[in-house]
């Protein structure tokens, strides 16, 4: 009978041992899930570095260069310096193009030293990803 008991309580450790790595590693997913629909993304993030230039609407001749985290069709999430503000405008330029796109500050993240992580929200599209990125598949 005891040994029993000791199997018993040695593969109910083995498996609440098991539920927390499970859990660990599938925490994004799982907060993905438990937020509400609105809060969920639609499209799918994928991860990519671009170069771009950030300025004020209003300065334009005053620019920050950075780089991308990761794109969506219609949206990025850019790493900055500068302490833009949330749901403010802001132009983003590819260093090799002429043309400048409006985007709108969606979020701004602090992270370690000076820097941040913003999130950009355009009027149309600006990356049209291939279609094994995006087949019917939601990101968070």
């Amino acid at each position: 009978m005891i040994w029993l008991i000791i199997i018993v309580i040695f593969l109910g450790a083995v498996l609440a041992v098991m539920l927390v790595f499970l859990f660990s590693f599938q925490r994004e997913q799982i907060l993905a899930a438990l937020r509400k629909p609105e809060e969920q993304r639609i499209e799918a993030r994928i991860p990519t570095r671009v170069g771009l230039e950030l300025s004020d609407p209003d300065e334009p001749l005053i620019y920050e260069v950075t780089f991308t985290e990761n794109v969506s069709r219609q949206g990025a999430r850019v790493l900055t310096k500068r302490r833009w503000r949330s749901n403010d405008s802001v132009l983003v330029k590819l260093p090799q193009e002429c043309l400048s796109s409006r985007a709108r500050i969606t979020y701004r993240q602090p992270l370690k030293g000076d820097e941040f992580a913003m999130g950009l929200q355009f009027s149309c599209v600006v990356y049209d990803p291939p279609s094994y990125f995006t087949s019917d598949r939601k990101s968070t």
